[in-house]
């Protein structure tokens, strides 16, 4: 078996026993292991190609399988091994550059981002089937928890809350359930993107050129996508968990396009700009994050790069 393969395989055995660990292990220890989970199957993927990517995806759903059950596999597989495989063929696409043939453009940042964010608002969906075909099961164990946590409250010198605001918060957590996981899913799994490619250019096997990040920008038919999940969400069945998981995912790829705009308008300048938005997501989250996700949006049509940006430094 070639060594791409083998680091492959090893790559993505690594991920499954994070994801198994990650599913096993305490709250804080999950956690911890949740941000990790993507990146030894995308260093494969990245340092070695698809190919090797998918091969360890196989293997880690057949460890999986045989380690623990048939739906632990399936999970590591749609959450993990496909889109690592998907990730990383995708980042290799290229086609000769239009202006001079002898050099090679590669596939742009914001479209290979899209297509993470579309397969992270698919998830939540995707994974229906094991857990029953609907999120109303977890109610009631919602319910539940925030009943236990309300008995707490008096000792932290806070109100009980009545048996109508807790079953409404349940409805209200379950419901935005699909769009947190797909948010939560883009988030690690692009950061993780980006730390394995930091490490394959770092090593010398980074097959291609690295990204202008800060010049991130999406398919022009993108917000008519996010336009439409916004629609369906108050849809039901399937479709409104559909609206929902996808809105989460797009809302947090705008945030992600806003930051790059910023780093974009930063360039060049005072580097407090960016402390300063950074510090601001920190402590008016909401605010700022709203903020971030209206100038993703609004770029593409008011042209800020342009106004308020320096001209981008050349592709290497």
């Amino acid at each position: 078996m070639p060594v791409g393969f083998l680091i492959g395989v090893g790559g993505g055995l690594a991920s499954a026993l994070l994801f198994y660990s990650a599913a096993r292990g305490s709250p804080t220890l999950s956690t911890l292991l949740l941000l990790l989970t993507p990146l030894p199957s995308l260093l494969a993927g990245l340092g070695w190609g698809w190919m090797p990517a998918a091969a360890g995806a196989v293997a880690g759903a057949v460890a999986m399988a045989l380690a623990a059950y048939p739906a632990f596999a399936v999970g590591y597989f749609l959450a993990l091994g496909l889109p690592a495989t998907i990730a990383s063929y995708l980042a290799y696409l290229s086609r000769p550059h239009a202006q001079d043939p002898t050099k090679v453009e590669w596939y742009p940042p914001g479209r290979l981002l899209a297509g993470v964010a579309l397969y992270g608002g698919a998830l939540p969906v995707l994974v229906l089937p094991l857990i029953g075909g609907s999120y109303e099961g977890l109610r009631a164990p919602m319910a539940e928890l925030f009943r236990q946590l309300s008995a707490r409250a008096p000792e932290l010198g806070l109100r009980t809350l009545s048996e109508q605001q807790i079953e409404a918060l349940a409805e209200l957590v379950v419901a935005a359930l699909p769009g947190a996981m797909a948010a939560y899913w883009l988030g690690i799994f692009s950061l993780n993107l980006y730390l394995a490619g930091r490490i394959a250019r770092a090593s010398g096997r980074l097959g291609r050129d690295w990204p202008y990040l800060p010049g991130l920008a999406y398919p022009p038919g993108f917000p008519l996508v996010l336009a439409g999940a916004l629609a369906a969400v108050f849809a039901p069945g399937v479709l409104g968990v559909a609206g929902v998981s996808f809105s989460g995912a797009l809302l947090l790829a705008y945030l992600i396009a806003g930051l790059a705009l910023v780093h974009y308008i930063a360039r060049g300048r005072a580097r407090w700009v960016l402390w300063l938005v950074y510090a601001l997501l920190l402590l008016f989250e909401p605010y700022t994050a709203v903020a971030l996700v209206l100038g993703g949006l609004l770029e593409p049509v008011l042209g800020l790069r342009r106004r308020f940006g320096l001209s981008p430094p050349p592709q290497t």
